[in-house]
C-alpha cells in the first residue's frame, strides 16, 4: 500500500464510504489537530483505510528492520515502509525446520554409497 503525510485540509474517505471533512476527521481524532503532529493516510481513493501517527509508525516499523535513517524525508521513509510491506524479508527457518533439514542430513550422510554397474547389478562401495 502507498501512504501519504495527510495535509490536514483534505477530505478524508473512510472504508465504509464516509465523506469526513477534516473538521470532522479532528472532531474523531482530536490529536490530529494538534501543531507538529502528522498522521499517515493511505494514497488511494479510500484515505483512511489507514490513519496511524507518522512517528510512532516510523518508530514500530524501523524496529522491524525497515532500513529507516534520521536523514530520510517523510515520504522516503514512507516509501521505505510501503517497499518493505510488498517485499517483505523471507522469514527465518524455524528451530523445527533447522532440527528436521540437520536429521534430514544426518540420514543422507549414513546411507551406503551405491554405484549401478550395469542394468540389474547394484554394488555397494
Amino acid at each position: 500500500m502507498k501512504y501519504k503525510i495527510w495535509n490536514k485540509t483534505d477530505s478524508l474517505i473512510t472504508p465504509i464510504g464516509e465523506v469526513l471533512t477534516p473538521q470532522q476527521v479532528i472532531e474523531r481524532h482530536p490529536a490530529a489537530g494538534l501543531e507538529g503532529m502528522k498522521y499517515i493516510i493511505a494514497d488511494q481513493p479510500i484515505s483512511m483505510a489507514v490513519f496511524m501517527e507518522f512517528e510512532a509508525t516510523k518508530a514500530f516499523y524501523k524496529q522491524l528492520g525497515v532500513p529507516i535513517t534520521d536523514d530520510m524525508t517523510d515520504q522516503e521513509v514512507l516509501d521505505a515502509i510501503s517497499d518493505w510491506e510488498e517485499n517483505p524479508p523471507a522469514p527465518e527457518p524455524t528451530a523445527e525446520e533447522r532440527i528436521a533439514a540437520a536429521l534430514e542430513f544426518q540420514n543422507l550422510t549414513t546411507l551406503p554409497d551405491l554405484s549401478v554397474t550395469s542394468d540389474t547389478e547394484v554394488v555397494s562401495r
